[in-house]
């Protein structure tokens, strides 16, 4: 039975490199977009550290103020609930009086920025070696994206080397002075012209009209003729003062791979995911898109490209945890091996090391068991620990299995010698097996205090 339950919970056992660390964090991210560091952090993170620092049970609180961003990292002692933790903090930032114009919301997560560990990269790579691929931000950003993060196990999706597209206006100041408009007036117009008003609803009989107003522009020559001041000589539009042109946000950051620049996806795993499982269904995924007529084709076809668009995986943490285990099971195997012929050489006696080899399998197996129930994974730290009690298996069966065969040689049957035989030392095994147990049960707990040491 146990092993029948063991069977079962291998299939189900989440499979890391590393045992996973709990430590309860929360990160609060705030972008605010063409700010200095400096901004960022008197402006928006000495605020939100003013309310924060009051949430129950915090522990430490560490704040990364970088242009265009800052970032809080939040630690909670051990024991705190982590959603009842997130929904505070997000109670404790409505507090803040208020942000400077331009500051996008604040995004609270549950996680560590500190650790982040990306399974994969994947790269969009285009065939037209003259194709740009900061153009792709908003095709990544609007298709693909939504569809890696319905993948069963991936928590987030990063998009890097590619920069979004916006609306550019350059300003001509000698066309300002000559209308004798101010930059000031000019960006107070464009703000008031660009935005869309509700103006309720028109009641005729058993209908409603809406009515709204739309004033928002997305193409330069809706946004040419806006009118962004007004005086005696007549309406200024836009068109007259700048030059409006669709062009992309200026690049921060930029990733290279196979001699040239690229956009690439970034995956992180779900807190108790499978890795391979995750692994599998995302290779998945990208072969359905660089299918003949897929999605990646018909985007290809949409821009004009002389050539093809194709998503190209250049880094995959399955692969080492795959090597990494294949290593562990042979070595478990070898030593399983060398184990039985050692133990055939001193026994000469089929039946007991046959015992002994059924043994180590039948136990190794129903301590999958007790992973799932513990909520553990299979890394290479537990299997090296099931390699090391497959020596405590074969040490105990020796014990017993010899005093067994001296009952036997007392003339007992073969029945109540191995029930009294087992009984005689199953004391003294089981003291043995719990003091090796003992020793090594503090390495969990110290090796948890590291990890966030390091962090």
């Amino acid at each position: 039975r146990d092993s029948f339950s063991g069977i079962l919970a291998i299939t189900r056992v989440p499979v890391r490199m590393t045992p996973e660390v709990s430590s309860i964090v929360i990160a609060v991210t705030t972008n605010w977009e063409n700010a200095s560091a400096e901004e960022i952090e008197s402006d928006i993170v000495e605020e939100q550290e003013r309310v924060l620092g009051e949430v129950t049970g915090l522990k430490s609180m560490i704040s990364t103020s970088a242009a265009g961003q800052g970032t809080l990292r939040l630690e909670f002692e051990t024991g705190t609930d982590i959603k009842e933790a997130e929904d505070e903090v997000l109670q404790k930032l409505d507090e803040v009086p208020g942000y400077p114009s331009g500051v996008l919301q604040p995004v609270v997560e549950d996680f560590d920025p500190e650790s982040a560990d990306y399974i994969a990269w994947i790269g969009l790579f285009s065939t037209d070696p003259d194709f740009p691929p900061s153009r792709l931000y908003d095709f990544m950003d609007r298709s693909i994206k939504p569809r890696f993060e319905r993948i069963p196990g991936i928590s987030q999706v990063g998009v890097r080397g590619a920069t979004a597209s916006e609306l550019q206006i350059i300003v001509d100041p000698a066309a300002l002075a000559q209308r004798g408009v101010t930059f000031s007036q000019l960006r107070e117009g464009i703000a008031a012209a660009n935005a869309n008003f509700s103006g309720g609803k028109i009641e005729m009989g058993k209908r409603d009209f809406r009515i709204r107003a739309t004033g928002r522009f997305n193409t330069p020559e809706s946004a040419a003729g806006m009118i962004v001041f007004r005086d005696e000589a007549g309406p200024v539009y836009l068109g007259d003062v700048a030059e409006i042109r669709n062009g992309y946000k200026e690049p921060t950051s930029w990733v290279r791979s196979r001699g040239q620049r690229a956009a690439f996806f970034n995956f992180q795993l779900q807190r108790g995911a499978n890795l391979l499982e995750t692994m599998d269904l995302l290779l998945a995924e990208v072969d359905t898109m660089n299918e003949p007529g897929g999605l990646l084709e018909q985007h290809a076809r949409r821009l004009g490209l002389d050539g093809t668009l194709e998503l190209v995986p250049t880094y995959n943490a399955s692969t080492y945890v795959e090597d990494a285990f294949v290593l562990v099971r042979s070595n478990l195997m070898l030593g399983g091996l060398l184990a039985t012929m050692t133990l055939l050489f001193f026994l000469r006696s089929v039946r007991a090391v046959g015992i002994i080899a059924i043994a180590i399998p039948v136990s190794t197996i129903a301590s999958f068991t007790v992973l799932v129930m513990l909520g553990r994974s299979i890394n290479i730290i537990s299997l090296a620990g099931l390699a090391f009690a497959v020596g405590m298996v074969v040490d105990n069966a020796i014990v017993v299995i010899e005093n067994i065969h001296r009952h036997l040689e007392m003339g007992k049957k073969p029945l109540r010698a191995a029930r009294d035989g087992a009984v005689e030392v199953g004391g003294a095994v089981l003291a043995s097996t719990m003091t090796t147990v003992v020793v090594f049960a503090p390495i969990p707990v110290s090796y948890t205090h590291l990890r966030a040491h390091e962090t």
